[in-house]
């Protein structure tokens, strides 16, 4: 390991993010080889970084990007005390952290890292990847529904807001383009217009699908592809987050019975809902929901979740084995 600073030795390890690393260094909690260092120290793999007298350890890994099609019923945790987490589902041998969230019953795309930098800023600009999902409701779905959930709230005053994609396919069923920038909390909206989501999937983020990945199976990015995803990552968004809070408050605001809004502790844009239920269900037209794959470069490897092999570095392509469901202890 070549030597580095300090707050990304820190940041590697998973302890912490390098600006809460450069806080704790601040406040005298780290040491390194027992004594105090200054901010811009580097250290080798020799040296002994303790953090309150707990020793850091920083694997030395390949960067390694996956793109997963997660089955319902995994949790989106790297706590291996969860049943059914997601880092013992994949047994991928490396540090791996999800990016982004999938409630447990949810299935869908979602990428994971070892990197740890990126994945805590592609998972800060959430948000800025347009996402598309397919939901199952509790009850029909009518056009005021869609209307509504189409609009994603009020618009900040002064500003016009172009509505998003929205489609019914089936009697419960509906599907919705989320758009950089907007109300990402598509189970909060249809809970706040009076639906319960049974089953969500998301079939989409950014140019991304599941084409040839099925559900429990995931594949290595390539190179151009996490490229593409630094880029949208590292792109400004158009809004502010508080005026994105603004809105979503004035969509669950004004969306709510009186009796719920009432409920609501003065401040808090917080509310918790009603627990998913695992009504399975798959899409037929996943694979043209997306724009054509980022790939380029080397043929992406693709593999089961099951028992996946160690890669070895200038290695491509790849084959397709056993999902999840039949490793996964119930």
């Amino acid at each position: 390991m070549e030597p580095k600073r300090l707050n990304k030795y820190i940041s590697d390890a998973g302890f912490c993010s390098r600006r809460e690393a450069d806080r704790l260094i601040e406040e005298g909690r780290v040491t390194v080889n027992n004594k105090t260092p200054d901010a811009g120290t580097k250290v080798g793999p020799k040296d002994k970084v303790r953090i309150d007298d707990e020793l850091l350890h920083v694997r030395e890994e390949e960067i390694v990007f996956l793109l997963f099609n997660k089955p319902a019923g995994i949790a989106t945790t790297t706590d291996l005390s969860v049943r059914n987490n997601i880092i013992s589902a994949l047994n991928y041998p490396a540090t791996l952290q999800p990016i982004g969230h999938l409630d447990r019953e949810a299935e869908g795309l979602m990428f994971l890292s070892n990197d740890t930098e990126l994945a805590r800023k592609m998972t800060k600009a959430d948000t800025r990847f347009e996402k598309e999902y397919v939901l199952t409701l509790d009850k029909p779905v009518t056009g005021e529904f869609l209307t509504r959930i189409s609009e994603g709230g009020a618009p900040t005053p002064g500003t016009s807001r172009k509505k998003v994609f929205v489609a019914k396919e089936g009697t419960n069923r509906f599907r919705i383009v989320l758009e950089p920038g907007m109300n990402h909390h598509i189970k909060r909206m249809c809970e706040a217009l009076g639906y319960k989501v049974t089953h969500l999937q998301r079939v989409r983020i950014a140019n991304f699908t599941p084409i040839k990945l099925q559900t429990g199976h995931w594949r290595t990015l390539t190179e151009a592809e996490v490229e593409t995803l630094k880029k949208i990552a590292g792109t400004k968004s158009g809004k502010s987050g508080a005026a994105t809070k603004r809105e979503e408050d004035a969509f669950f605001g004004e969306s709510l019975p009186a009796r719920s809004r009432a409920a609501r502790a003065p401040g808090s844009g917080k509310r918790s809902g009603p627990p998913t239920s695992g009504n399975k269900r798959t899409s037929n037209t996943d694979a043209r929901s997306g724009a054509k794959s980022a790939a380029t470069g080397r043929k992406p490897e693709v593999r089961s979740n099951a028992s996946p092999t160690k890669r070895t570095p200038g290695a491509s392509g790849g084959r397709r084995g056993r999902s999840t469901k039949g490793t996964t202890k119930r």
